[in-house]
């Protein structure tokens, strides 16, 4: 499959990559780039960097980095094709292949289409058949508006066994394909499909981008289970499911937190109230992928589960979790046997939004307040909450919330407030610092070499005077050889250097090379002369060492044998070859 190269350069040119890589990873400013913690492998300390001046990102732990497409390529595990068309999709814009059609043919974006259709057809049968009465007026009852339901693509799904089989079949998608992302169920005995949802109301899950991955299906009938979701495919896998991220991720960055919930009518319930930063799991469990997504995406987390047993101690691991990975927890307490939708549904918006804002805790107050009664009339307890909440206190990065939890302590417990401090006290200044190369040695011929280039990559029409005397075999090390052939080939299709375009013309392993020799200092208009010195450094040069190397080991030779003849000979090519090093 082919796309026209304008069309990607236009669909680059209107994928800002700080706007891009901003929808995947919290960044800061740091000087002239951005720095965030890497989406790409675990750390604790930002290592990850985008330049806008650049349009390209780059991690100096893994590696991994590129331009916009190339981001998309790796964040989402997909080919260039697939990220071309995401981005264009994001900048509005159509992507064609050379057969002048849309290209959507891997199994996973069939998937995706396969859901979108039907989310929006469960959407309109909701109000469109008498059947499902019962499933709008369950909605109406539990305060969702004509609005959110349209916005939220809530639909219905008939008591029909065969229905979105036959729709999906009418719209040319594969029974086998379909029973692979979910939306069917089989017979194993005679291989038939049949509907995996029926007479439930639908609830879409989607990605970051807004794409229907997969559903959550409740029984209005009381049939169990209560609620149905898709199962693991290959769109749509739990422990990498935050719902309502397309919509919150915004106010999320804003706002520097995220509101973490344990089912999503709560966050659909909150969200009716204002509050938008709100995402939730599919169940109560976090995964690690689910802890990474969410370092990258603020620094602070409130937990606001269910107010039963499961809830709270769900709130105790998940916050304690959180909290050993430095971001800064709060919890919100629901009332005992409540969950936010009912303590919604019983306060109002008004005192609701009081109650929130007035009862954000930090994890460990939450913690202490919890387990008050052990620790106030149990010894043995007492000393086991007292060490845990100390570790916990060790953990917090906000000197200021760490103060206040310390009194706290001193006054629950009973200890000396300046002893505790002296304990806990460690040095909570974690302010990010600017990833730097890693320091590099080069010998002289490699310094040449990535002059060269620099010179080269500053300069087409440099490049074109100079292009007939270079090679590729006059470059000591693969990566360099690698940069050279596709300088030469870029300068074919381009007039300018932009390293976040050239980025797509070498192989990956040479972007950081790429990124080192784009960040060298170096005179911007040097002479004839200078790039001649330059290329003699690793045109001439080695061999010359190679020559002088020789005669030295014959003239080793010519001693050994007390040739004097061959000796003297050997000595004045020696002396020449060196008087021409000099000049």
């Amino acid at each position: 499959m082919h796309i026209e190269p304008e069309l990607i350069h236009e669909i680059q040119q209107k994928n800002d990559i700080l706007d891009v890589v901003s929808q995947y990873v919290k960044l800061e400013k740091r000087g002239r780039n951005y720095i965030g913690l890497c989406p790409f492998h675990d750390e604790k300390t930002p290592s990850f960097s985008v330049s806008v001046e650049k349009q390209i990102c780059h991690c100096f732990g893994c590696k991994k980095g590129g331009n916009v497409f190339q981001f998309i390529e790796q964040i989402e595990a997909i080919s260039f094709i697939e990220a071309v068309k995401i981005l264009g999709e994001r900048a509005g814009i159509e992507v064609k292949t050379d057969d002048g059609t849309p290209q959507a043919d891997n199994e996973q974006s069939k998937m995706i289409a396969m859901h979108e259709a039907m989310a929006h057809y469960y959407n309109y049968v909701l109000k469109a058949i008498e059947q499902a009465e019962p499933a709008l007026k369950y909605l109406y009852s539990r305060g969702f508006t004509d609005e959110q339901i349209a916005r939220e693509k809530i639909g219905y799904s008939p008591n029909v066994s065969t229905f979105t089989r036959d729709y999906l079949k009418n719209k040319g998608y594969d029974e086998a394909l379909a029973y692979d992302a979910g939306l069917l169920s089989r017979n194993e005995e005679t291989i038939s499909y049949f509907d995996r949802f029926r007479n439930r109301i639908m609830f879409p899950i989607k990605d970051f981008r807004g794409k229907v991955i997969g559903f959550s299906a409740r029984s209005i009938d009381g049939s169990e289970p209560k609620y149905l979701n898709s199962p693991e495919t290959l769109i749509f896998q739990k422990r990498n499911v935050l719902y309502h991220i397309d919509v919150a991720r915004k106010p999320i960055r804003n706002q520097d937190e995220v509101i973490l919930l344990e089912g999503f009518m709560d966050v659909l319930k909150l969200n009716e109230t204002g509050i938008l930063n709100a995402i939730a799991t599919m169940g109560t469990a976090l995964s690690r992928e689910h802890i990474l997504q969410l370092k990258k995406l603020a620094s602070n987390i409130t937990l606001m589960y269910d107010g039963d047993r499961a809830g709270i101690e769900a709130t105790l691991k998940i916050g304690k979790q959180l909290n050993q990975e430095g971001m800064n927890v709060f919890v919100v307490p629901m009332k005992k046997g409540y969950d936010p939708d009912e303590m919604i549904t019983e306060l109002g918006t008004d005192k609701f939004l009081s109650y929130f804002n007035h009862n954000k805790l930090t994890y460990v107050s939450f913690y202490m307040r919890h387990y008050l009664d052990e620790i106030k009339n149990n010894d043995l307890a007492y000393e086991k909450h007292l060490n845990n909440v100390i570790e916990d206190a060790k953990l917090m990065n906000s000197e200021h919330l760490q103060k206040k939890v310390l009194h706290e302590i001193t006054e629950l417990f009973n200890v000396d407030f300046d002893s505790l401090k002296f304990k806990v006290q460690k040095d909570n200044r974690r302010q990010a610092r600017m990833p730097t190369f890693e320091s590099e040695t080069l010998s002289r011929q490699l310094l040449a070499e990535r002059t060269v280039l620099k010179y080269f990559m500053n300069d087409r029409m440099l490049f074109m005077q100079f292009e007939d005397q270079i090679t590729e075999e006059h470059f000591s090390v693969k990566v360099h050889e690698m940069i050279y052939k596709a300088l030469s080939g870029y300068y074919k299709i381009e007039e300018t250097f932009m390293l976040s375009k050239f980025s797509s013309h070498v192989p990956h392993e040479c972007h950081e090379t790429c990124l080192k020799i784009d960040a060298m200092l170096v005179n911007h208009e040097p002479s004839i002369e200078e790039v001649n010195d330059y290329l003699y450094v690793f045109q001439q040069e080695p061999k010359e060492i190679e020559q002088l190397q020789s005669l030295k080991a014959q003239l080793s030779d010519a001693v050994s044998t007390e040739d004097h003849e061959k000796r003297a000979q050997l000595m004045r090519e020696i002396i020449n070859l060196q008087r021409q090093k000099k000049q």
